[in-house]
């Protein structure tokens, strides 16, 4: 005979709980409190706590979070005497404040040593997963009550898996200063735009599919354009700037990197933290590749990263390039920066798109397509602000558009609530602008 539903989630239960009483026999032989071990121990509770049953998370979100923390200091306490030790209550509300404290104590003590800023993220690895420190919790985040775990459970750490969806994950590290302005309401992020943009695609065709790997790309003046660009970026003082998807051919791409690292060193204006030097269509031994170049606000190159879902459709066929395979993050003591290109992000469905299991503070995303691409980037934007707090910038230039208002790309600007501002309103007419960390919208 069928177990019933309840059942099945009794027996679903009972195996979480001896899964927990067997974590707990472990932690009371702990005796060394150093870092690594400190990180191992978050990992462990974390996984735990997420793995638990919908009850004990429903706990969890409507519990008081002065109840938490109170629990958070006995077990400070304990941990500063050299114990770790603790059982597993009965009741769901009890479950969830003692495992909810002791992750928040563990959470507190490893942050002691967060001055120890590693010079490699590799050290931040444990039991594949990334244990990345923070100064606070984020302005994006809320330690209240009807906030779920994944909202407040961390204080000054992030955990993100080495793997998501069967992408890797690297983490590059980048300590700022820029960035740690406590008050974001000051950080501004600027969008490039290009106008009279016309590409210039190779179209061939494949096994019976027309496919396109785009050339060439030309705007009037664009030298100039992008001088004035880092010029207004400079003068705003911009913490990110984003060009658009395949906007920005390796030549332009050049003189962008000339202008940040010829800079006068008399000039006394902050460059920006971050620079996304749109993307472009790249041969590479393993392909043709959809690249993104990111700089420092010097020219000095952070990261790169190439996108993993090629487009398709729109009278071009798909997009011949060799997907990559990794997910690239930025992380400064302030904020966890993702990247994204175009379809990677918009992918609305979020089974399978990894970008909504990455608990970040901010996507920076270049891109290019119509309004439904910006719709869909909206979805997913929507799903991680939900969900982790992550707020997303996305640069676009316009393939084409309902609205006749003169619109050369569409901005999402970061906005609390992304899926509740109409695309109507997204428009950018110029080619730069730039937007404040909304505090309200």
């Amino acid at each position: 005979m069928a177990l019933s539903q309840a059942s099945k989630d009794s027996v679903e239960f009972g195996a979480w709980k001896e899964r927990a009483c067997a974590l707990a026999t472990t932690h009371a032989t702990v005796n060394d409190f150093s870092a690594e071990n400190l990180r191992r121990v978050l990992v462990q509770l974390n996984g735990l706590f997420l793995s638990s049953t919908g009850p004990v998370l429903k706990a969890y979100r409507a519990m008081a979070d002065g109840r938490i923390a109170g629990r958070e200091r006995k077990f400070s306490d304990a941990l500063a005497t050299g114990s770790i030790a603790w059982t597993l209550p009965d009741g769901l509300e009890e479950i969830a404040e003692t495992i909810g404290g002791l992750i928040r104590a563990v959470d507190w003590t490893l942050g002691q040593y967060r001055s120890q800023w590693p010079k490699e993220p590799s050290q931040w690895i444990v039991d594949n997963c990334y244990v990345i420190p923070r100064d606070s919790v984020s302005t994006a985040r809320s330690l209240s009550q009807t906030q779920p775990y994944q909202r407040r459970g961390l204080v000054f750490h992030r955990i993100i898996p080495k793997e998501i969806d069967g992408y890797a994950v690297e983490v590059f590290n980048g300590r700022t200063l820029h960035l740690s302005a406590a008050d974001k309401s000051n950080w501004k992020m600027g969008a490039c735009l290009f106008e009279e943009l016309k590409l210039d695609p190779d179209f061939s065709e494949h096994l019976g599919e027309k496919r396109f790997v785009v050339r060439g790309a030309n705007s009037p003046y664009a030298d100039a354009v992008v001088e004035d660009q880092i010029t207004k970026c400079l003068d705003e003082e911009c913490v990110a700037v984003v060009w658009p998807e395949l906007a920005v051919p390796p030549k332009l791409r050049g003189r962008i990197k000339a202008l940040l690292q010829d800079r006068d060193v008399a000039d006394d204006r902050l460059p920006p933290e971050v620079v996304v030097a749109g993307t472009w269509h790249e041969s590479t031994k393993e392909g043709v590749v959809n690249r993104a170049l990111v700089f420092d606000g010097y020219g000095i190159e952070r990261l790169v990263y190439d996108k993993i879902a090629p487009f398709s459709g729109g009278g071009w066929g798909k997009e011949d390039i060799t997907p990559g395979t990794k997910l690239c993050i930025l992380a400064t003591e302030a904020a966890i920066i993702g990247f994204a290109i175009c379809l990677d992000f918009c992918d609305a469905d979020a089974e399978t798109n990894p970008f909504t299991k990455m608990d970040i503070d901010l996507m920076l995303i270049p891109s290019m397509g119509n309004d439904q691409t910006m719709e869909g980037h909206q979805t997913t934007a929507a799903q991680m602000g939900v969900k982790f707090g992550t707020r997303t910038f996305v640069v676009q230039h316009m393939t084409d558009t309902e609205f006749k208002d003169g619109r050369i790309g569409a901005i999402l600007p970061m906005p609390k609530r992304p899926n509740k501002v109409p695309v109507e309103q997204l428009g950018q007419k110029t080619v730069w602008k730039s937007y404040r960390w909304p505090q309200t919208t």
